[in-house]
């Protein structure tokens, strides 16, 4: 059982470090990636002995940087990183610092709007990488909107009246970082960004123009043809293949633990776990 996305409440995860932990043991997971949105501050707090780790539990260190292609998000996964390089680390306070300047702005819109406190309230939650979904959360406490959906379609989405542009870094730069700490680069959850076929392939060559080392082939929701399609892909550009549920919280039960398919056949031979770097982190796989 393997689970290589996941996120605490250092980013948008509603669960902390040592519930997650306990959660990924409870269910079987035997190795778990932490990648949560911009910070490795679960990893940290693992490292430093504040979190006991599961003793059949290996823990893979992560992170998922946002980053800007065509005028869309696209996320790279960062596994196998050293949470304490230099180089990631200043990338990943450069995008908490933006994240954080994203939100001020945000809160100025709403406060025109009549709704105040925002930035009160996402200094209560202890989270590293504030985001959009946090202002939702807001909102809907607030009373202003009665769900996360309806804060999102009247105030934060691109027509709505609180609406900032983020300002990510690039692919390119995710890749450098997260391969300058010694990390493995992948295309996170390739099919839920909004492209056309062609945009599509075109994300592809240019992740693989730029060095991205591999591409999420198994998550949650992903349809049984989508998965075949990007087996094909990670096999043609020998890409190693990665597998992750992007679990954020228990109530998603589509999206809970180890809700992944198997690799396909035609892929398995590179599956992450066949990575010379896997046996620093983790134990061998038993199932591929």
């Amino acid at each position: 059982m393997i689970d290589l996305h996941s996120h605490t409440r250092f980013s948008d995860g509603h669960l902390d470090t040592a519930t997650l932990l306990q959660r990924a043991s409870s269910l079987g997971i035997q190795q778990l990636a932490i990648t949560d949105h911009d910070c490795v501050d679960a990893h940290l707090q693992i490292a430093s002995g504040a979190v006991d780790v599961p003793d059949q539990l290996d823990i893979i260190p992560g992170t998922e940087i946002s980053t800007r292609w065509d005028n869309q998000e696209v996320h790279v996964l960062g596994l196998m990183v050293d949470i304490n390089n230099a180089t990631l680390s200043e990338l990943l306070a450069q995008q908490q610092q933006r994240r954080q300047e994203r939100a001020a702005k945000i809160g100025i819109q709403l406060e025109r709007a009549g709704h105040c406190g925002l930035q009160t309230w996402l200094q209560s939650l202890g989270c590293t990488a504030v985001s959009r979904v946090h202002v939702a959360e807001f909102l809907v406490h607030q009373g202003v909107v009665k769900s996360k959906q309806q804060a999102f379609s009247k105030y934060l989405a691109k027509r709505g009246r609180a609406y900032v542009p983020a300002e990510w870094c690039s692919i390119s730069e995710a890749v450098e970082a997260i391969q300058a700490a010694g990390g493995v680069a992948a295309l996170a959850h390739p099919d839920r960004y909004p492209l056309s076929r062609p945009k599509f392939r075109r994300l592809i060559d240019e992740f693989v123009d730029v060095g991205g080392d591999a591409l999420e082939v198994s998550y949650s929701n992903l349809n049984q043809d989508m998965l075949k399609n990007l087996s094909v892909i990670a096999a043609d550009r020998k890409l190693w293949a990665t597998v992750g549920s992007d679990f954020h919280s228990p109530e998603h039960t589509w999206m809970d633990l180890g809700k992944v398919r198997r690799l396909p056949e035609i892929c398995r031979d590179q599956g992450i776990w066949r990575h010379p770097r896997w046996t620093q982190f983790a134990r061998p796989a038993a199932e591929d």
